[in-house]
């Protein structure tokens, strides 16, 4: 079935176009903000239809030719086909939708920081074909669309991406396409590069003996094991005054020119002569960002526990204790043994389990700060803490990721002033 006409007047954080008509909603693959469209349906539900474009009716005001060359093929970004003012509009429309049906508030208005528009992401994740070419996956499949260049990626990443891939050749010819995908993680000084497959003994060797020496930190994932071919096996990084060592799978922020901003908005919020709490602490990057001394961090990663505990020694920290545990472990009697006065998060996609929300809602924590880069499933949480007596104090946005609909909140959450008597 063919819809004729219908107009996009959103975007989803995948990327597909929302229109409605007939009294349904409609997602579309590949559409454009503001255009005018026909597409055929591909999914029939009761109350939405999934559609693909067919043609453009009448052109969208917001769009603009993509200076990418793999844009309509590639599935890194979704909206670069779309200003960048518009996008930001897009963003703020995505943050304040998802707390109006999942939390009953309405904003106004929403500041959201902007970023420059390109290269600015330190890390990369790149499919690796049988014959050692760098690729992304086409969108809404798993074809490989093969790059030479990310428009994203910061400059140290694109000057070396074809001396990178130069090293997947020639592994994966000798050794029948064994890397199935690396990532590309670059600090101001260092590139370092995961490579991910099923290597034997005989590619160990080799790899080992043509690379030890490698300009680059190579590391081998596969399975649990990771083997350092060459270097420290770890970046060091700089957010202001504080430095950082960052593993091979520590979290670390993709956008080198906001993680600043981010960690100064939360820092805002939180303010001065706080204890912190700071569950998913990762490698304390945050944490040490947000607060100078005086922090418990919580993290289910073992080895960014260790990185935790020597950042906090590179840093001079004189109060502070990482905890290798699931965010669950804590409990109200640990928030009043260890004298907490605030808590920070910053979660996986998924968001807090519903248990956490009621473990710090429970202790009598009077201040949360929220780092969120989903707002579905933060507005789901607001709601939480809402409904055991907190309240929504301050909302600021950060732009992370340009030419995609993610984004990056930050929210200061106080608990009502009744709820504390």
């Amino acid at each position: 079935m063919i819809l004729k006409d219908i107009q996009i007047i959103d975007i989803l954080q995948d990327g597909r176009g929302v229109a409605r008509t007939e009294g349904k909603t409609v997602f579309v693959e590949n559409a454009v903000y503001g255009e005018t469209l026909d597409a055929e349906i591909i999914v029939e539900k009761k109350n939405f239809l999934e559609a693909r474009k067919i043609n453009t009716k009448i052109k969208s005001d917001y769009q603009r030719k993509p200076p990418c060359p793999y844009f309509y093929e590639c599935g890194g970004c979704s909206i670069m086909d779309i200003n960048y003012e518009t996008q930001i509009k897009l963003k703020k429309n995505l943050i304040k939708n998802a707390l109006k049906k999942s939390a009953s508030i309405v904003l106004d208005d929403l500041e959201i920081v902007a970023s420059p528009e390109f290269r600015y992401r330190n890390k990369i994740r790149l499919q690796v074909d049988k014959d050692g070419g760098l690729n992304y996956l086409e969108t809404y499949s798993k074809k490989m669309v093969r790059i030479k260049d990310c428009l994203i990626a910061n400059k140290i990443i694109s000057e070396n991406l074809s001396d990178i891939e130069k090293i997947s050749i020639d592994i994966n010819q000798k050794f029948e396409g064994i890397i199935e995908e690396i990532s590309i993680r670059a600090s101001k000084n260092n590139i370092l590069l995961n490579l991910q497959g099923n290597f034997d003994t005989n590619a160990i060797a080799y790899i080992k003996e043509k690379y030890s020496n490698s300009i680059y930190n190579i590391n081998l994932l596969f399975g649990r094991d990771l083997i350092i071919i060459s270097g420290s096996g770890y970046l060091d990084y700089k957010i202001g005054q504080k430095e950082f060592k960052i593993s091979a799978n520590d979290f670390y922020q993709v956008n080198d020119y906001q993680i600043e901003n981010l960690y100064g908005i939360a820092r805002d919020f939180l303010g001065e002569n706080q204890k912190l709490l700071d569950l998913y602490c990762g490698s304390a990057t945050s944490s040490m960002s947000i607060n100078d001394d005086n922090i418990v961090g919580v993290e289910i990663n073992k080895n960014a526990i260790k990185d935790a505990k020597e950042n906090a020694k590179r840093n001079g920290l004189k109060n502070y204790k990482f905890i290798a545990k699931n965010a669950r472990f804590i409990d109200s009697n640990f928030i009043k043994k260890e004298k907490i006065d605030a808590v920070t998060v910053d979660p996986p996609r998924a968001g807090l389990d519903k248990e956490v929300v009621k473990t710090i809602a429970n202790s009598g924590i009077d201040k949360i700060v929220y780092i969120s880069c989903n707002p579905q499933t933060l507005a789901r949480d607001i709601k939480r803490f809402v409904d055991r007596g907190y309240k929504l104090e301050k909302i600021k946005a950060v732009d992370m990721f340009p030419q995609t609909m993610h984004v990056e909140t930050v929210v200061l959450m106080t608990r009502n002033l009744d709820d504390r008597l």
